[in-house]
């Protein structure tokens, strides 16, 4: 029925009414030139015809208009309930087609202004997401700077080196979200990398760490995760935690690596770049993997551990014994407190020695001050410069105490014997008389033979008396059986 839209709705009713008034016009006058009779019967099938195409005619005429005005109702409709304005298909060309056009019109506007309404809000979306995220990012920033700050107001409390370690350790587990967090550091002496502190960790692994027979956990500077950061010099991100290739393993320690989900290992460096050891995240909680921007907080953690591993030798230094160089016996009684406390949580190795020089007070009568001195000055240069740099000794009279952390009895004795040496080859010239000295020392070292490394230094004062009794110039090394004797 489209092809009436050709013309106008008026000219469509004109013409059909024109031709149904011309129809029976002519019929009339063919049948009147023809003189042909018209019956009753004719007129009334005539009539019914004329009738029938006009009424069809008509409805063809109405169809035309109805149908596309029925195609702009319905997309009104949709309109108003969808706020969808979609366009009206028409291909006539009468009054019904130029309202679909300006209908269609009106409708691409409204698209139009719509989206640029959308654009807009987008705009305003993605700004408003933009400042959130910065406002976030300023505000972890800002969390993270007063963590620091915590850490940094907290060192300033104490000089103490595990204390300190502990506090940024329990700092950076809350502040970065974490179940735990180490510190290794490197023995200079070995180049192993050793447990120096953990946090953060369940109380029972810490109660295990402390009862079992294993070995202190022990990494060599190209090994594991470790021995990349250290080869580095730079931090990683390891998310596949122990089951990452690099990750080294250790048999005696499966259960726990096994609870390593995701690591974060940084290097600590001291001013002049010296890598001293690494720091350790594990398990981050939320979100349960480390984020590159977790890096830049692992750093600051390992410049404050650098600064605490400075301040702690500027300390011992400052502490010091002026005439022979070593550290005073408090200071000394205070990092044995802590050492012994250390060794027996983490299953590591610690010795001490006493070391006393034979016949000195023979010397002291026979001479003056300034000659005691001189030979303690000369001593006390051997000792020092026999230790490593994670021992310690100071003195005591004519005794000299060492502590040697990570150290076994037969590390000591090796150590022993080479001050021995050197002080055996020294030799003091007073009053054109040459004397030379011996020394006599006790070694007590935990985990064997000692069972309690608190008790080392009464251990070496017993094994030392017992070096004496047998004629001194020898090293005794703490056995079960000294137990029932008492120093003297």
């Amino acid at each position: 029925m489209e092809f009436f839209r050709n013309a106008s709705i008026t000219k469509r009713i004109v013409l059909t009414n024109l031709v149904m008034m011309a129809l029976p016009v002519a019929i009339f006058w063919y049948i009147r030139g023809m003189e042909l009779p018209i019956t009753f019967s004719v007129f009334l099938f005539l009539g019914f015809i004329f009738l029938s195409l006009g009424l069809f005619s008509s409805l063809l005429v109405a169809v035309s208009v109805t149908r596309p005005l029925e195609r702009i109702k319905r997309r009104i409709e949709v309109f108003l309930q969808r706020k969808s304005a979609m366009q009206v298909k028409d291909s006539g060309s009468d009054e019904v087609s130029d309202l679909a056009d300006d209908l269609n019109l009106l409708f691409n506007q409204y698209n139009a202004e719509l989206n640029s309404i959308m654009k807009k809000q987008k705009l305003r979306g993605d700004d408003i997401v933009k400042a959130e995220t910065a406002k976030s990012g300023v505000e972890q920033q800002l969390f993270v700077a007063r963590s620091c700050l915590q850490i940094a107001q907290k060192l300033n409390t104490t000089f103490d080196f595990q204390t300190n370690l502990k506090t940024i350790l329990d700092e950076a587990v809350k502040t970065v979200s974490i179940q735990w967090a180490s510190i290794l550091l490197i023995n200079r002496e070995t180049l192993d990398l050793t447990v120096a502190c953990m946090r953060g960790v369940e109380q029972s692994l810490l109660d295990d760490l402390a009862e079992d027979k294993y070995p202190a956990l022990k990494l060599k500077p190209n090994e594991g995760l470790a021995g990349q950061v250290i080869k580095s010099r730079l931090p990683l991100i390891a998310n596949k935690g122990h089951k990452d290739p690099r990750f080294k393993t250790f048999s005696e320690f499966q259960n726990r690596e096994e609870k390593v989900a995701s690591l974060l290992c940084a290097p600590i460096k001291s001013a002049d770049g010296t890598v001293l050891g690494v720091v350790n995240f594990v398990n981050r909680v939320s979100p349960p993997v480390f984020r590159n921007e977790d890096l830049a907080f692992a750093e600051d953690i390992c410049l404050l551990v650098s600064l605490v591993i400075e301040r702690n030798r500027l300390y011992r230094n400052l502490f010091c014994d002026e005439v022979t160089g070593l550290t005073s016996h408090n200071v000394w009684q205070n990092y044995f407190s802590e050492e012994a406390v250390r060794s027996i949580r983490y299953s590591q190795p610690l010795s001490v020695v006493v070391l006393d020089l034979d016949h000195f007070k023979d010397i002291i009568d026979k001479t003056n001050a300034n000659f005691i001195q001189e030979i303690g000055a000369e001593i006390g240069r051997s000792v020092k410069d026999s230790l490593r740099e994670t021992d310690l000794a100071s003195k005591v009279q004519d005794r000299y105490y060492l502590l040697l952390p990570h150290s076994d009895a037969a590390g000591s004795v090796y150590l022993v014997g080479r001050i021995k040496e050197s002080i055996e080859k020294a030799k003091f010239e007073y009053s054109e008389k040459t004397y030379e000295i011996t020394a006599s020392a006790g070694i007590a070292s935990f985990p064997d033979p000692s069972s309690d490394a608190r008790l080392l230094v009464q251990q070496a004062l017993k094994a030392l008396e017992q070096a004496k009794s047998e004629g001194r110039n020898r090293v005794v090394i703490h056995s079960r059986s000294l137990q029932g004797a008492s120093p003297k």
